[in-house]
Parts: structure tokens; sequence; C-alpha cells
């Protein structure tokens, strides 16, 4: 948006929230997995931008996304020793430090937390991260490759 002040500030946002599949990161638009473990196929997600002007203008727009179960064989998991109420709040920033340590693109498959032990050791909760790693030629880093350099 070429405009100045809220009138050029973006802000973005998934539509009816129609699946708990995915969320969107509302100041970049960058789409990503909350949660498509053992999930395959096409989900369509309608996406909005909304500026921040008193006369709010929108755009809505149709993202297609492919979720293709080929790629289980290279996921990693990665624990966190957070909350997973705090990794999933911030997933984008654990994204790009997984992208800074390894230098390949990162692709987060699933987050989730372990009820049992959330409930045993609630104040050091792990949070568990899949992940799926490519290079700059949208190839897969074979997961054992991703594990010598975690």
């Amino acid at each position: 948006d070429p405009d100045s002040g809220d009138n050029g500030v973006l802000l973005y946002s998934l539509v009816n929230h129609q699946t708990n599949e995915f969320d969107i990161d509302e100041n970049t638009g960058q789409i990503f997995t909350v949660s498509v473990a053992g999930k395959a196929g096409t989900f369509y997600l309608e996406v909005q931008a909304a500026d921040q002007g008193t006369r709010r203008l929108t755009a809505q727009t149709t993202v297609n996304v492919t979720v293709d179960s080929s790629s289980s064989s290279n996921i990693v998991m990665v624990v966190l020793n957070q909350q997973i109420n705090v990794v999933e709040r911030n997933i984008a920033e654990v994204q790009r430090v997984l992208e800074d340590k390894l230098e390949w693109n990162v692709y987060i498959v699933d987050v989730y937390s372990d009820e049992f032990e959330r409930k045993a050791r609630s104040s050091t909760d792990e949070t568990r991260v899949a992940i799926i790693a490519f290079d700059e030629a949208h190839q897969e880093i074979p997961a054992q490759d991703v594990k010598r350099s975690v």
C-alpha cells in the first residue's frame, strides 16, 4: 500500500479462520502451519489485507496451500524448553532462528506439547516443533543432515 501513516499500514488475517491447521502473521502476511501432521491435500485459505486508516480499505484473496505427505521421511523434531503458548505466539521468530542456525529454509510442520508432561512439569513445559528444511533450490534436506546441524 503506497499510502503513508495509518493508511499505509497493512494488517493481514485469515477470514473466518476456517481451519486450525494454519495461522498468519498479521504484520507480514506470512502463512504458517500450526498442525498438519498426518494430513495431506489442498487447503483453501481466505486471506484479507486491511489498511489502518479511518475508512479502512480491505482486499481479499484465496490462497491454496498444498500439503504433501511424501515429505514425512525428512521431518525432524526440535524440542524447546518453552510452554506451547509461548512457542505458538512466537512461531515466526522460532522459524527465523532455526533458519539462521541451519542456513536453510525451514517449514514448520507441527507444534505440540505432550499433555501428560504438561501436567507433571507445568513450570518447565517442553514444546516439540516438527520441521523440514529446504535448500535454495527448494529440495528437501535429508533428516540426518538437519539433525547434524541442529
